[in-house]
């Protein structure tokens, strides 16, 4: 498996972003408003992520009070990284195509602002399970001597 790499991301980040901008432009006069807490199970999935990191350097360096782990689970844990990293970037990409939306739209519609919002909070939430994806994705990598 190789790398993710960033050009990739920024890929799946724009497509989605323009998707979501469209579909808006289309349906926003028709959608409820945007739940406050739809970002907080990314935020924490992004925080256990990089938690789970920095478990799993402390094992593979055999670190004192740590079990070895065994490697089909590093390579479990490598695939994890990989979609959760694409995922991250697809959510991203959304949440700035809707914060583009928003922002502008402010005074046009009444709940454009608390979307705005809603939306800078998605973005952030997907930009720490994207560098969480990352971190493990770097942590799994087998070291070559």
């Amino acid at each position: 498996m190789n790398p993710t790499r960033g050009r990739d991301l920024a890929l799946v980040a724009v497509i989605f972003g323009a998707l979501a901008y469209v579909l808006l432009w289309w349906t926003y006069r028709s959608i409820p408003a945007l739940p406050r807490t739809a970002p907080v199970s990314v935020l924490v999935i992004g925080a256990l992520e990089l938690q789970i990191a920095g478990h799993t350097r402390r094992r593979l360096e055999g670190r004192p009070g740590t079990r070895p782990i065994v490697a089909l689970t590093v390579a479990r844990l490598a695939a994890f990284a990989k979609a959760s990293s694409v995922a991250a970037a697809a959510l991203a990409g959304g949440w700035a195509g809707t914060l583009g939306y928003t922002i502008p739209r402010t005074d046009e519609f009444g709940s454009a602002g608390g979307d705005a919002i809603t939306a800078g909070l998605g973005l952030a939430a997907a930009v720490v399970l994207l560098v969480g994806g990352l971190v493990l994705e770097r942590v799994c990598r087998v070291r070559r001597k």
